[in-house]
């Protein structure tokens, strides 16, 4: 049995009345067969936060492959269609919050969240430079080329990041927020993990 406590933060996502707002205005799935899209992954978080689930790891496992949880790319465009509160971009980030925490942490997803975190971390800004490489693997070569046009386009636009990536004043105040948020991430999956809202 599963108190009413433990199955409360499912109310809103139990909430979908499958009217496909969301997936109509969903910009990955206009490009993309692929993904899952966000009805079907707001459906997964429910089965995932149930605490009476007991294939949450073979879920995750599912969820975290090409089409999943990180071909989202956090447009907001399925949080404003939806008509009963959903949210389902934001339970695709939690989604993405349980993934990392069973261990997968190899795709390029995975690897490009936590690079992107870490930049930020260190210099209280995004170096892009250092994104592309940390994503896909220093020694990636073939990936690395298959970059050379978007950078290309970059540079013809002039949107190319700078080479010398000072720190902003204040980093250390960053560096807190981030451990901060860090530290509220691990407790708010703990929770979740335990059944508490």
């Amino acid at each position: 049995m599963v108190s009413n406590d433990a199955m409360s933060h499912l109310n809103q996502v139990m909430g979908c009345i499958m009217c496909g707002a969301c997936v109509s205005d969903c910009t990955v799935l206009e490009v993309d067969n692929n993904f899952l899209g966000p009805a079907a992954l707001a459906k997964a978080y429910r089965f995932v936060a149930d605490p009476r689930d007991g294939a949450v790891p073979e879920r995750l496992n599912e969820y975290q492959k090409p089409g999943g949880v990180w071909d989202c790319t956090r447009c907001f465009e399925c949080v404003q269609a939806c008509p009963k509160g959903v949210a389902p971009m934001e339970r695709i980030m939690v989604l993405r919050e349980h993934v990392l925490a069973a261990g997968h942490k190899g795709t390029y997803g995975a690897r490009h969240t936590r690079a992107f975190e870490k930049l930020v971390a260190h210099s209280g800004r995004l170096d892009e430079l250092k994104l592309v490489p940390m994503t896909f693997g220093f020694f990636n070569i073939p990936k690395l080329i298959g970059m050379i046009p978007v950078a290309i386009r970059a540079a013809a636009k002039f949107k190319t990041p700078p080479l010398i990536h000072k720190p902003v004043q204040g980093v250390e105040k960053v560096r807190r927020l981030v451990k901060r948020v860090k530290s509220y991430q691990d407790a708010t999956h703990d929770n979740r993990s335990n059944g508490v809202s």
